[in-house]
């Protein structure tokens, strides 16, 4: 190998590490805008967080509070099901990416078109956040194969902090997934209070750029002439 093509060839390199950089900090900021939509407007319940569900769950079921239990209740179940049902696809299409992505796309693109139109109901609400939870679980599901997190923030803050503390330098990905999440429930809780129909219509935007940007960066890449 030249020395031009050990030049591209690490090029090429940096140009893909940047690109899955850019997909895992947008499905943060997705992650994030869909947490804070359904904690604050489906039902007090997250989304992709599925440790703080069951804790709430726990003491709904204590304390005999049914109504309480629901909404942590069928986010977990939702968030099963997109973990399943993504996990599954992945062992037999180990390597893909793009169409896993396009699958979450429909659904988020379905749930901000139900939103629109008959989110003041509250069966409604549930079902929606079954499909937030849903979604989240699918990402989940993605984003072993990308890397980093992008919906369960708490191993990626502990390596991160570890890591300066131990003086082994900075975590850079580790903090990107942070500020992508913390954007992203900013971004959302924003139009909660303004724009309450366009908090799905973000995560879905947020969604499409990443799926974009992979394919772009998926693309074969011709050696310059």
């Amino acid at each position: 190998m030249t020395t031009g093509d050990r030049d591209r060839t690490a090029a090429s390199g940096r140009e893909a590490t940047a690109g899955r950089a850019t997909v895992t900090a947008l499905l943060a900021a997705c992650a994030g805008v869909v947490d804070v939509w359904a904690v604050v407007a489906l039902g007090g319940a997250f989304a992709g967080v599925v440790t703080g569900n069951l804790v709430t769950g726990a003491h709904a079921l204590v304390a005999g509070g049914w109504g309480e239990l629901l909404p942590p209740a069928v986010a977990v179940a939702g968030f099963a099901a997109g973990a399943v049902a993504w996990s599954s696809a992945r062992r037999r299409w180990p390597h893909a990416i793009g169409w896993p992505l396009a699958a979450e796309l429909l659904v988020l693109t379905a749930s901000a078109v139900v939103w629109a139109l008959a989110g003041d109901r509250a069966g409604v609400r549930t079902a929606l956040l079954v499909a937030a939870a849903f979604a989240m679980g699918g990402q989940s599901s993605i984003s072993l194969r990308l890397g980093p997190s992008s919906t369960y923030m708490t191993g990626t803050l502990t390596g991160a902090l570890a890591d300066l503390a131990a003086g082994a330098g900075r975590r850079w990905s580790a903090w990107r997934q942070l500020g992508g999440i913390v954007a992203g429930a900013l971004a959302g809780g924003v139009l909660l209070v303004y724009l309450p129909a366009a908090v799905p219509v973000l995560a879905t935007v947020l969604l499409g750029v990443a799926l974009g940007v992979h394919l772009l960066d998926a693309r074969p890449r011709s050696a310059p002439g």
